[in-house]
């Protein structure tokens, strides 16, 4: 009889912790800016090989940066990915950033396109619609995101001529006409559209494996290396941003981020760890 209850006694007790471990499991709801999600996503899957208390729950589609923030606030996601900083009020609101890397902001169009390079003087052209195709006849769609979007303030930020010729491209742009609401939707109308042209961070598309190519601007290639040397001047942030109180696990993410193997993995999906 002693033997019986020393042996429950130990089954109980193994039983109760695999009840904790699965509570410890419960996916951390996922979201934010569409360029991220399939890069924290595998280098997720990566680390929980070794930390299975830590699995996270995607939430699709993405609600891009500003809506990720809110749901975090409102305890409608765990972990909100960004591609800006947060704001005064958002801070004040208990939450926290942790700068994660930044991405080449490169202009891509569909692998098959004849083209390879790009100058500012033809971005120019192109979105201002003085231009509507390559050298060799064919043609150039350019692909918009919405006037009040990171990525349009980007865009404008690359010249004087870029931020008015941007501006004639909304203005041109028919009510009801195709807008790329978030990153994933650029880069499939990229895909889909012929002559399909617009700006997107590179870590999107190597995570996705996507059928795009990066063009060579100005003669530099949108490489991380050509970024951590400053050669290749655009590029987009991500940013972590969690609550005060998040679970344990999580913060153990953040810290595997910040480690030798955690930095080979963001350079591995096109992420330069050295502060711009």
């Amino acid at each position: 009889m002693r033997d019986f209850l020393k042996h429950l006694n130990k089954y109980l007790f193994l039983f109760f912790l695999l009840l904790a471990a699965t509570a410890q499991a419960e996916p951390l709801r996922v979201s934010g800016t569409g360029a991220a999600i399939s890069t924290i996503k595998r280098i997720g899957e990566i680390y929980r090989q070794s930390h299975p208390e830590l699995s996270f729950q995607f939430l699709l589609p993405p609600m891009g940066s500003s809506g990720a923030i809110k749901a975090l606030t409102t305890d409608q996601l765990d972990l909100a990915l960004t591609g800006r900083p947060l704001k005064k009020e958002e801070q004040e609101a208990g939450l926290i950033q942790e700068w994660v890397g930044h991405s080449p902001f490169v202009f891509v169009v569909h692998q098959d396109s004849p083209a390879t390079h790009i100058t500012q003087a033809q971005l120019a052209d192109f979105y201002a619609g003085r231009q509507n195709s390559w050298p060799d006849g064919s043609r150039v769609r350019t692909i918009l995101r919405p006037l009040a979007d990171a990525d349009t303030t980007l865009l404008k930020s690359i010249s004087p001529a870029m931020r008015e010729a941007v501006e004639q491209a909304h203005a041109r742009r028919q009510p009801g006409s195709a807008l790329a609401e978030t990153d994933l939707d650029l880069a499939n109308m990229v895909e889909k559209v012929p002559g399909g042209l617009g700006g997107v961070a590179l870590t999107l598309i190597l995570a996705e494996q996507r059928p795009l190519k990066g063009l060579i601007l100005d003669g530099v290639e949108p490489t991380v290396d050509a970024l951590d040397k400053k050669q290749y001047p655009y590029s987009k942030p991500l940013y972590l941003v969690l609550r005060q109180e998040s679970p344990a696990s999580l913060r153990g993410f953040v810290t595997f981020l910040r480690s030798t193997e955690g930095q080979a993995l963001l350079r591995q999906n096109a992420l330069s760890v050295v502060q711009p």
